[in-house]
């Protein structure tokens, strides 16, 4: 499968086996987890099927927002 993981400065994409694509989120535990385009959260990573997967993206967390209180 196809895993891209993003960051400031662009993004490095690789072809990995379900394995290594397990490691790599394991190694980004700040990254969202994208399978085909859908955000899956950590807890459903151990009940994907791998072998359905083609694509993978790791997306540094983004939070955005402005609170101001008088």
């Amino acid at each position: 499968m196809r895993l891209r993981i993003l960051n400031e400065t662009g993004h490095t994409e690789m072809v990995v086996t379900s394995s290594e694509v397990i490691e790599q989120i394991t190694d980004h535990p700040t990254h969202w987890v994208f399978l085909d385009g859908e955000m899956t959260s950590r807890e459903a990573i151990p009940d994907v099927s791998w072998d359905t997967v083609e694509d993978v993206q790791l997306v540094p967390a983004v939070v955005g927002g402005f609170y101001y209180n008088r």
